[in-house]
């Protein structure tokens, strides 16, 4: 399939713009714009993900001129719920999100789709939902991530739905925002992330995409746009980036996953199964890139290289929350047992990489299941 030319919302060409803010008001409006994207996107040979309430309300909406269960079994047309997506496990999370975002173009050009066409309704981003305080953070990484980018990201904000200060929020961290039939661009600073936040967010995708020593100054300074002073302003040499990525939240994986099964253990005895089943997810999600923080220790010859010391303290925190975890269950040496927890991870991961596949952590939950069934207990 041939990629997609010029695109366009609402008879207006997007030009170079590849994530927007749709404020519509009611549901009416809003379908009104995202049809004729749709179909565009499907006669055009692009792939369309539309993430929405209902799936088979948006199918009956759809004309059946645009044959869309041919659409749909070729994969060009993917439809899933708010509960498949945005709150899969009964919340938001940012990272995971993303991590779906960057799946489905993968999933795309695999299949054989030059461009990619990701529409989100938005109406579940309303106060009291789980995780909804990672919203912008979200916002802010799907710009940063699809900036000169060939597919396009829209999000649907149904202004009946949303605060004023939520919606002036997501503003800002959309390229542009489609408002009462016009395109409005921001200009090069109104609403942008901070230059430090765009280097951070830049630095996250192209350190885990193509390692540290692959990746240049001149090519972080590029994406991020910002100018070389202002960079090392933030940044003094690239030795502090590598420093400040590694302490960034978007790379402690360790967050994401300790709170997943914070929220899904019944029992103290339940929290190491639940950790390597969350765990496989995550390494299945992140498309097997691993670890960042043992990438960039294999990558990092000096070992007086400041990053060293962050990276063994992340080391050791995995391994005390094993411990922690262990001394609740009241296992007896739950040191000990620690270390032989997050040495089964360990390979796992570096496996699962280089097979690209969770064979190793479905095998090491196995072991870790019978080290822990034949361990002592007070």
């Amino acid at each position: 399939m041939q990629p997609a030319g010029d695109v366009q919302l609402g008879g207006l060409s997007l030009g170079d713009t590849r994530h927007v803010c749709a404020l519509v008001d009611g549901p009416d409006e809003g379908w009104s714009l995202m049809r004729p994207f749709v179909l565009d996107g499907l006669r055009d040979g692009s792939r369309v993900l539309y993430l929405t309430e209902s799936p088979t309300a948006f199918l009956e909406r759809l004309p059946s001129s645009a044959n869309t269960g041919q659409a749909r079994t070729s994969g060009q047309l993917v439809v899933r719920s708010w509960s498949d997506s945005y709150l899969a496990g009964g919340r938001f999370r940012s990272s995971r999100a993303m991590r779906d975002l960057r799946r489905a173009i993968r999933d795309g050009a695999s299949l054989g789709f030059g461009t990619t066409r990701i529409i989100g309704e938005m109406e579940w981003a309303q106060e009291g939902t789980p995780g909804v305080e990672e919203l912008v953070r979200y916002e802010s990484a799907v710009d940063a991530a699809f900036r000169r980018s060939p597919h396009a990201v829209v999000c649907v904000y149904d202004v009946r739905f949303h605060s004023a200060s939520r919606i002036a929020a997501v503003l800002g961290a959309h390229q542009a925002a489609f408002v009462g039939g016009q395109l409005q661009r921001r200009d090069g600073r109104s609403g942008r992330p901070a230059a430090r936040e765009r280097i951070l967010a830049t630095a996250s995708e192209l350190f885990t995409k193509h390692g540290l020593r692959a990746t240049g100054v001149d090519a972080l300074i590029g994406k991020a746009e910002v100018a070389k002073a202002t960079f090392y302003r933030h940044f003094p040499s690239k030795d502090d980036l590598i420093v400040a990525w590694l302490r960034d939240s978007r790379t402690r994986w360790l967050d994401d996953v300790r709170q997943r099964v914070e929220e899904e253990a019944t029992s103290p005895d339940d929290v190491i199964p639940r950790f390597f089943s969350a765990l496989i997810d995550w390494l299945s999600a992140n498309d097997f890139r691993g670890c960042p923080y043992l990438n960039a220790s294999a990558e990092i010859a000096d070992r007086d290289h400041p990053a060293v010391k962050v990276i063994r303290s992340y080391l050791d925190e995995v391994q005390r929350y094993f411990a922690d975890a262990l001394t609740t269950a009241r296992y007896r040496d739950a040191s000990a047992l620690a270390v032989e927890l997050q040495s089964m991870i360990a390979g796992a991961i570096v496996l699962g990489v280089a097979h690209r596949t969770t064979a190793y952590a479905l095998a090491a939950r196995e072991g870790a299941a019978r080290l822990l069934e034949g361990a002592a207990r007070d």
